[in-house]
């Protein structure tokens, strides 16, 4: 069963997250940066695998710093502290 396409998901006029699929097991999103745009350092009450879907940004994951592409695969632990700036217009799925 086809439910969208991601393609209509990329917006970057602001930072964006869209919700494109949830049930009891799982939830995933679309986070959308546009250039230049940050997450400030927080950290997610569960775990995440995230797969990076367009463009380049810098990653700190607890004092670490990653420089994430497309196509990029990663994963983080609940309660790591992490925080996303955009290099370019920036798009990732995030799977907690």
């Amino acid at each position: 069963m086809l439910t969208g396409n991601i393609n209509d998901q990329f917006h970057f006029d602001k930072i964006g997250k869209a919700a494109l699929y949830k049930d009891e097991r799982f939830h995933v999103m679309l986070l959308n940066l546009p250039e230049g745009d940050e997450l400030k350092p927080h950290a997610s009450k569960t775990d995440a695998f995230c797969i990076v879907q367009k463009g380049e940004a810098e990653f700190l994951l607890e004092g670490v710093l990653s420089h994430l592409k497309k196509g990029d695969l990663f994963s983080f632990k609940a309660k790591q502290e992490h925080s996303l700036k955009a290099l370019t217009d920036f798009s990732m799925l995030i799977v907690k």
